[in-house]
């Protein structure tokens, strides 16, 4: 009993060890409340925070305003070096399409009276003029011929047996003139019996297949030329704008081949539109064009063509306020590789829009559309860095220069 006593008395004394222990220990309850209780309870620090808070939020505002009026004063800057421009458009360009043909050719068919008697050339032989295609012969002819040959042979074997007998000397005469006719009929027949054709100009031989269509014969030999042309057509609204010897330039699209020429002939005549040169519009009338190549080399006879000229402007319309005047002059100030340069014009005409040069400017040619006073000839387009025909168009601040190309024709 004493035993167990002691025991009781132990733990007991253990537990109230651990008890007291906690209690004082910061994470008793009493500590952890006395000490977040007096976090709450100072206002010192709490004051200080919002106060740092505050100041940062403010800070960050300045900030914000200060970006946004350097933007906008960038860009205002960029928009004070703004300068505007305008090109001078390009020349009208006319489209002429067409293919390729020999200047000459020509078709042989045999007529009904005469048959096919000697070819005497091959498929694509290269000849020259005069030399010998073909013969054709005429069978009634050659016939009748014939028959005159065994009357005159049956006439001189007569002469020959009344050679002997001199009495016989008028008939042997009667027999002569016979024979004279004979021959003279027979000589005449024979240029007539046969049909010797020659090539009329050196070209290139083709021997056609007829065994096709008999409702559309095709010739049985075909000779073309060894130069060619370029066969086009032009709408009633270009025709007033061509010329005879205007050069032109010429693009073969099967090979993209680049040619010049000059227009060889202009026709009066309106003609069907050819879908095979390109041709669509049915409401206009279309007139054919003739070119002669520069160059024959490479040429194909068949090859689709575009052909294209340029229509110089005697003047150019641009916009009135490009025009500056002094004392004695009217000009404009060009945009050359970023310098100005006082280029003087003719004006032959101006309202408030636009004005009517008829000298002094050419295509391509970059001018200030909105010149002051205070521009001299030789300084930069803008001191500020700007390069002329920088942004093409483009009103973005970050590119200082506005390109401007207007249709004014």
């Amino acid at each position: 009993m004493s035993f167990l006593k002691k025991f009781k008395n132990k733990r007991f004394r253990n537990n109230s060890f651990k008890s007291n222990n906690f209690r004082n220990s910061s994470f008793g309850s009493s500590g952890f409340k006395s000490k977040n209780k007096g976090f709450k309870n100072n206002p010192f620090k709490n004051k200080r925070f919002k106060i740092y808070a505050g100041i940062a939020v403010i800070i960050l505002l300045i900030l914000g305003v200060l970006a946004y009026v350097d933007s906008k004063n960038t860009e205002l800057q960029a928009n004070e070096n703004f300068i505007e421009t305008y090109t001078i458009p390009e020349n009208e360009k006319i489209f002429i399409n067409g293919m390729v043909v020999p200047k000459q050719t020509k078709d042989f068919n045999i007529s009904g009276d005469y048959e096919l008697s000697d070819v005497n050339v091959t498929n694509g032989q290269k000849v020259n003029q005069g030399d010998l295609l073909f013969t054709a012969k005429n069978p009634t002819i050659i016939a009748e011929i014939d028959s005159l040959k065994s009357q005159l042979s049956q006439y001189k074997k007569q002469k020959i047996s009344l050679s002997d007998i001199a009495e016989n000397k008028d008939a042997i005469a009667s027999i002569n003139a016979q024979i004279t006719a004979l021959n003279s009929q027979i000589a005449s027949l024979d240029k007539k019996a046969y049909d010797r054709v020659t090539a009329p100009f050196d070209g290139t031989v083709y021997l056609n297949d007829q065994t096709g269509n008999p409702d559309q014969p095709v010739s049985f030999m075909t000779i073309q030329g060894l130069e060619f042309y370029m066969k086009g057509q032009a709408s009633e609204q270009d025709l007033p704008k061509m010329k005879i010897d205007q050069m032109v330039n010429i693009l073969v699209f099967s090979t993209d081949q680049k040619l010049t020429g000059r227009i060889s002939f202009i026709s009066d005549k309106p003609s069907t539109p050819n879908t095979e040169m390109g041709a669509q519009q049915n409401t206009l009338s279309y007139y054919d064009i003739n070119i002669a190549f520069d160059n024959q080399e490479g040429l194909v006879n068949g090859f689709h063509l575009q052909a294209s000229l340029e229509v110089a402007n005697s003047s150019f319309k641009i916009p009135a306020s490009c025009v500056l005047k002094d004392n004695k002059h009217s000009y404009v100030f060009k945009d050359l590789d970023g310098i100005l340069k006082k280029q003087i014009v003719d004006v032959a005409s101006q309202n408030d829009d636009f004005a009517v040069v008829r000298g002094g400017l050419e295509q391509g040619d970059i001018i200030i559309k909105h010149p002051t006073k205070e521009m001299k000839e030789g300084d930069p387009v803008q001191g500020d860095g700007v390069t002329a025909g920088s942004n093409n168009g483009d009103t973005t601040p970050n590119k200082k220069v506005e390109e401007v190309t207007m249709d004014v024709n």
